[in-house]
């Protein structure tokens, strides 16, 4: 629902977001679902197109960390040895760094424009991917299959390509939906702080002009505020989704123990 939101934003927005349409702080009504900005815009119009640069930041960054992460953690789990040691221990040395101080140092050396966030974002996601595809490389490295593969002298590329990497996706999957939702939730909070690209509409932006009108203007900051509990409620239950359908006996166990 929120891409189809996000891709149709020019035709369900009521307004220009960047044009001035009514009085500043008018309250919701039915001209303004949402009620509109200190600067007169129509925040439904604001929030419709903010679903665009959140979710775009929000999946692109998941992406970029299962590319980052993938690839340090598949040569890593097939190499062993020194490349092991070396990648895993860069692995540990990012993850133990609060996520918001590395996105913050990226930002501050860099700048905040749409393609440096997602980058900035990617540089501190990544090592739960690196370590997740880590994981399965380890336990699929033993397997039967590979071990034939590698008797049979095929090349080093198709058994990480061919054998190991489509056995290893289905656990990555689910973890690049939870990824996309801690993303959106990081670039809210860029956003909040003011951080964020100025030049695009984003939930956490409109989150930063609310600051000064939480009294006068609620509407301002809980519309915002909602549409981003919505996006990250949605890929933790598309995330559970994703792994009944990829680990369904795992589900299953679990449940039993439950009851």
């Amino acid at each position: 629902m929120l891409v189809a939101v996000a891709v149709a934003a020019p035709l369900l927005a009521p307004f220009d977001p960047t044009r001035q349409v009514g009085e500043s702080l008018m309250a919701p009504s039915w001209s303004h679902p949402m009620g509109t900005d200190n600067i007169g815009r129509d925040l439904l119009s604001l929030v419709l197109y903010g679903t665009r640069a959140s979710l775009a930041i929000g999946l692109c960054a998941a992406l970029a960390a299962l590319v980052i992460g993938g690839t340090i953690g598949a040569l890593a789990g097939y190499r062993r040895g020194i490349t092991e040691a070396v990648l895993m221990r860069l692995a540990e040395l990012f993850q133990t760094l609060p996520v918001i101080i590395v996105v913050l140092f990226a930002i501050a050396l860099f700048g905040s424009s749409f393609w440096l966030l997602i980058a900035a974002v990617a540089l501190a996601i990544w090592p739960l991917e690196a370590r997740l595809i880590y994981g399965q490389f380890i336990n699929l490295r033993e397997r039967e299959f590979v071990a034939a593969a590698i008797v049979a002298d095929l090349s080093t590329a198709h058994i990480v390509l061919r054998e190991i990497l489509p056995n290893a996706l289905p656990p990555v999957i689910v973890q690049v939906a939870l990824d996309a939702s801690l993303a959106i939730l990081i670039e809210s909070g860029l956003g909040f702080l003011g951080l964020s690209d100025p030049n695009m509409i984003s939930w956490g932006q409109l989150l930063f002009a609310a600051q000064d009108f939480l009294n006068a203007a609620w509407w301002m900051s809980v519309f915002p505020g909602l549409a981003i509990c919505i996006a990250i409620i949605g890929l933790n239950l598309l995330a559970d989704g994703l792994n009944e359908v990829v680990n369904p006996r795992a589900v299953r166990a679990a449940i039993g123990l439950a009851a």
